[in-house]
């Protein structure tokens, strides 16, 4: 096995990259299809042309559909998929009742869909999805983890763009230009914050001009590989060095688009900078964003960097996209910048630039199955997957142009089909962020209050120690202001919260396209014996009380798997608490058994 493993890499290394012309003919980079919805045989199931594309490919290979989950499964998976939260118990109801008197069901989804749209709490569900895309934290990383005051401004932008239903091509203009584009604004100068997430080590970055270049150049590096990656879903950064191994990438493809980028300044720098001299840099402290601007429209020269060293230079080259592309053409400079990144961020969004369109289609399709149609989404090149269904994706592609670029009616098209609302063989485990504030709906504590800087959760104290600058404070209890969303909580890259870290949240060194799913006994064993999940468990068997014991504990089902018990689970449910009142008080009974639900798969997995 190991020498059909060492084969197989061998193989892949040493083969020759595709050529240009021969990366042209690769399935990602044609135009989009323009297939209609197939025929199929069973003309009863589907309810959109989604699913005659996905049925069409199942009665290919002799299956089936599932049956549709229940209503009760039905509002509480797609609640948690558009905002991230639990339904409460009298929703659950509601829905279930008119689902039951209505002749028209799909009236009654369609309502729920369009009022989990229009909550202020789906742009927090969905804005974290691309905060993991633009390696979001509120600290620099690296040796000292300096603190970046303004850097929570760029995760309430993602939120209030997400809610407000922004273009795509608007939001892809502010992050890449923002200070170029018309109508730039404080608030487009803050997305371009996408280009400062990444790690950073302005305060120690070496002190002689050599140093300096090169660290510059590491800078922009994070810059053209996270650009190429999230909206291209093409590995560009792996061309710094020499011509990309196994996609048709130039090394000159990379210098192109450094020469993009190369007119950029850090605005708003952080605290605790310094310069060569080991002089503190003044700090703007007008500037309350961190940005990424140009203040002139005369670029530097660029050259490519042999073996990627600063100190090492080769050809100049000018501003230009992938040679793989049709060329563009840059615009004259305008007067206070080059127009450069606003001419590459119009080409990555035409409606002609059909990767672009397939990348972020297949972004939203992933995060509503829990996988992409292509299984690689930040990777549509040759060593990444092929598409399972590519009529459907272009499919996808081609309604979300239609639709101006906006998510909300593709959402709605995805989520109202028939392949959604099936009953799934295979559950999705909440994402650690979704599981916190999930414990924090049920039990009543959680803390709606939105946008502003980070919170900072209680921590074990044994774990403080290992933050050695920017240090977390000690906090002996926990509150309102710590009950706040998880998306809140403030990122410090050398101290992940480990409840976070745990379930796979990512690291933020670098783009995350696609989170790890492990399970491990850890997980559990925090579960069982967090600090916030046994307080938590007590607030919820506080709220679940009610006039009899049997109504408490139907309570707490509906306030935390969206459905009653059934008269087995009931049962159990009663007699261990009785077998616990043996030996501590009803009050304490109860708050155990609401903590053995807050442990079980059915409350962890989505079903």
């Amino acid at each position: 096995m190991r020498f059909l493993l060492f084969i197989t890499l061998s193989t892949t290394l040493l083969a020759k990259p595709p050529t240009i012309e021969a990366g042209r003919q690769h399935w990602a980079f044609q135009p989009l299809s323009i297939a209609k919805p197939p025929a199929v045989k069973n003309i009863a199931w589907p309810k959109n042309d989604v699913d005659r594309f996905i049925l069409a490919e199942l009665e290919k290979n002799g299956q089936s559909p599932a049956p549709e989950a229940d209503p009760a499964t039905l509002i509480r998976r797609v609640t948690l998929d558009l905002t991230g939260l639990l339904p409460t118990p009298e929703e659950v109801t509601a829905f279930m009742s008119d689902m039951s008197d209505s002749s028209d069901k799909s009236d009654v989804y369609s309502a729920l869909i369009d009022r989990l749209l229009q909550s202020p709490h789906y742009g927090e569900r969905w804005g974290r999805h691309w905060l993991d895309l633009a390696r979001y934290a509120d600290t620099s990383g690296t040796h000292n983890d300096l603190d970046r005051p303004h850097a929570w401004k760029y995760r309430d932008y993602v939120i209030r763009s997400f809610n407000d239903d922004k273009p795509y091509a608007r939001f892809v203009a502010e992050q890449i230009a923002g200070d170029e584009i018309d109508g730039a604004n404080e608030d487009s100068l803050i997305a371009t914050g996408f280009c400062r997430n990444g790690t950073s080590n302005d305060d120690n970055m070496g002190k002689t001009d050599d140093a300096l270049a090169q660290y510059r150049a590491d800078q922009f590096d994070d810059v053209i590989s996270t650009t190429s990656s999230v909206f291209l879903g093409l590995t560009v950064g792996c061309a710094r060095c020499h011509d990309h191994k196994t996609d048709p990438l130039l090394q000159r493809d990379y210098y192109s688009l450094l020469a993009i980028f190369n007119g950029t300044e850090k605005y708003g720098l952080v605290p605790g900078t310094q310069d060569k001299n080991d002089k503190r840099i003044k700090i703007d402290e007008t500037a309350k964003v961190h940005a990424l601007i140009e203040t002139s429209p005369q670029v530097p020269v660029t050259r490519i960097m042999l073996r990627g060293s600063a100190l090492n230079l080769g050809g100049e080259v000018g501003p230009a996209i992938p040679t793989l592309f049709k060329p563009i053409p840059f615009p004259a400079p305008a007067a206070k910048t080059s127009l450069r990144r606003k001419t590459l961020a119009e080409w990555i969004t035409s409606p002609d630039n059909a990767l672009v369109w397939r990348v972020i289609a297949n972004r939203i399709w992933q995060h509503h199955f829990g996988k992409g149609i292509v299984a690689s989404p930040s990777n549509f090149g040759f060593t990444g997957a092929k598409p399972t269904h590519p009529e459907l994706l272009d499919y996808l592609a081609h309604q979300l142009i239609q639709n101006g670029g906006r998510f909300k009616a593709l959402h709605k098209m995805i989520l109202i089909s028939a392949t959604y609302r099936q009953s799934r063989s295979t559950l999705q485990r909440m994402e650690a962020e979704v599981l916190r504030d999930s414990i924090l709906t049920a039990s009543g504590k959680l803390n709606p209050k939105l946008g502003g800087p980070g919170i900072k959760p209680r921590l074990r104290p044994d774990l403080l120690p290992t933050s050695q600058r920017n240090k977390w404070p000690l906090l002996q209890k926990e509150g309102p202001e710590q009950w706040r969303r998880s998306i809140y909580i403030y990122i410090k890259r050398q101290l992940l919260m480990p409840s976070m870290e745990l379930f796979d949240a990512p690291t933020t060194t670098d783009s995350c396209a696609l989170r790890l799913d492990s399970t491990v006994p850890t997980q559990a064993l925090v579960l069982m014996n967090d600090e916030f999940v046994e307080e938590q468990a007590a607030f919820l068997a506080q709220r679940a009380a009610s006039d009899t014991l049997e109504k408490t504990i139907q309570h707490m089902f509906m306030l935390t798997l969206s459905h009653e018990p059934s008269k087995e689970r009931l049962q159990q449910s009663l007699d261990f608490i009785q077998a616990r009142e043996a030996t501590s008080t009803r009050d304490q009974a109860l708050a155990d058994l609401a903590h053995v639900i807050l442990n079980s798969s059915e409350f962890v997995y989505i079903q």
